[in-house]
């Protein structure tokens, strides 16, 4: 009787620690959960998705390195997934300011084509 309740115990105990697996939480890993959640806000497919796709996988794999006790790797993939999801939304901004200066200087040439059109035109 005692052997099948403490059998029957450590089964429920193996059966518990297998239903919550451990997740990483280090500082650099939460930070860089934030900094991908925070570059898919943006629209980076235009400029930066390749480096959102970096960062993303960095992420998971340093997930997976702090799962395996690998601590010291998983924390640089933590912060490499950081400096990717950094660089998306980097490319994001300079994209939408390239496009914007782009259209400032078409607006420009089309002001100064107008000026020299009204002085040809005026006597």
């Amino acid at each position: 009787m005692k052997i099948a309740i403490s059998s029957l115990l450590m089964g429920a105990g193996i059966l518990a620690a297998c239903a919550t697996a451990p997740t990483p939480v280090g500082r650099s890993y939460v930070a860089a959960q934030v900094a991908v959640a925070n570059a898919e806000k943006m629209p980076v497919y235009t400029h930066g998705n390749q480096e959102l796709t970096v960062a993303r996988q960095r992420l998971e794999a340093s997930r997976l390195a702090s799962l395996d006790g690998k601590s010291e790797l998983a924390e640089m993939l933590a912060i490499e997934s950081i400096l990717s999801s950094d660089l998306a939304i980097a490319k994001t901004a300079l994209g939408k300011t390239s496009a914007v200066n782009s259209e400032m200087q078409n607006q420009n040439k089309a002001m100064q084509q107008e000026m020299l059109r009204n002085r040809k035109v005026s006597p």
